[in-house]
């Protein structure tokens, strides 16, 4: 099941927190969604990275940690083969097997951003959409894609959309 939601992915209600980044050694993650991720759950950039420096983050590949506590789980996506161009083939190989690994944990659900669109550069509309609906609406577990990211709802009169 996939939904459309405007909100706060940040204040997100899902179990897991899904988002895109490139491939390899992560000396990065200073920008976008990865930034603001690791200002408010630092211990997630640092076992990423941790785990990058293996060498065995590479193209289409996901890697999971577990929530904890009032933190929630978080997946990273290898969509990109460098920083600021995300690839179809990478992320069409990503979100396969996100679906596999969320149906084989029995996964409640995931948060995702408009994943491969913002500084990976792919078509919103035209490529990444279709595909997310394409390979995660028949699927059991409930993804819920913020296409309207907004983070400025504590100084809002309205609140987020759900």
């Amino acid at each position: 099941m996939i939904v459309f939601v405007a909100g706060d992915l940040l204040a997100a209600e899902e179990n897991y927190i899904a988002q895109g980044v490139a491939e390899g050694n992560q000396e990065g993650l200073g920008t976008g969604l990865a930034l603001k991720i690791s200002r408010k759950w630092p211990n997630v950039q640092a076992a990423f990275k941790k785990h990058a420096r293996t060498g065995k983050f590479t193209g289409g590949q996901l890697w999971t940690l577990e929530p904890d506590g009032d933190q929630p789980g978080f997946i990273y996506l290898a969509t990109q083969p460098d920083m600021y161009h995300a690839t179809l083939p990478y992320l069409r190989k990503a979100i396969r097997g996100l679906a596999k690994w969320a149906d084989r944990n029995s996964v409640e659900s995931v948060a995702l951003p408009k994943i491969g669109s913002g500084l990976g550069k792919l078509s919103w509309q035209d490529e990444v959409k279709p595909l997310l609906v394409e390979q995660l609406a028949h699927r059991t577990t409930r993804y819920v894609v913020y296409e309207t990211f907004l983070n400025e709802f504590e100084n809002a009169t309205t609140p987020p959309l759900k």
